[in-house]
């Protein structure tokens, strides 16, 4: 049998042991957050400060009916991103389906799919 004495020296030990791993752990934490915190300081710091850039980066253009080749009564149907493009699915006026790609950061258009009509 194991005398009481060294059982409560042992319980008091690992105590102290898993308060000890805990500080280390919030330390390494703190630290991490900390070198996170200056790296986008910096990052912040050298980025370019012109107007169009300090509204982020999404919202540096504007895009035009005419630049996507709509007319007045085209209806935006669905609008997703991929990486650097925005694709939208649009219907003319007349009522053809139609993909815009268009490049996220210059706002031009790369690429445009006519889909086909739908058969009812």
């Amino acid at each position: 049998m194991i005398p009481i004495p060294f059982l409560k020296t042992a319980v008091i030990v690992m105590g102290v042991l898993i308060v000890a791993g805990l500080v280390v752990i919030i330390m390494k934490i703190s630290q991490k957050t900390g070198e996170l915190a200056e790296n986008m300081a910096s990052t912040g710091a050298e980025a370019d400060t012109s107007p169009e850039t300090t509204r982020g980066e999404a919202a540096s253009f504007r895009l035009d009916l005419e630049q996507l080749g709509l007319d007045a009564d085209a209806r935006l149907l669905a609008m997703d991103v991929a990486g650097e493009r925005l694709v939208l699915r649009v219907q003319t006026g007349a009522g053809v389906e139609r993909v815009v790609i268009v490049d996220v950061k210059s706002g031009a258009v790369v690429g445009e799919v006519a889909l086909p009509p739908v058969e009812q």
